[in-house]
């Protein structure tokens, strides 16, 4: 069985972290214990990347809804329903 590419993670403070496999570095992103600005490489690169500019987690953070923002959309359906309830009701 051929190994996992394991990766590299710094935070701003330059602290390190080790990351067993590509999953794993893309769930930590998506629960957010990853800062856009922190660096991600390969563990076979020398080359340091911002994370949200990894190919592999584009669009992760777009895709997961900001639930004040999902919240305010529900409450402005309901008030436009009950608005147009109150005047179709008339």
């Amino acid at each position: 069985m051929a190994e996992r590419m394991k990766y590299r993670v710094r935070n701003g403070e330059g602290e390190e972290l080790v990351v067993p496999s590509l999953a794993v570095l893309h769930d930590l992103y998506t629960h957010g214990f990853l800062a856009d600005d922190d660096l991600v490489r390969a563990e076979t690169s020398p080359r340091w990347v911002r994370v949200s500019a990894m190919p592999a987690l584009h669009g992760v953070r777009e895709r997961r809804g900001d639930p004040r923002r999902v919240g305010l959309v529900v409450a402005a359906a309901v008030a436009l329903a009950v608005g147009l309830g109150l005047l179709l009701a008339r």
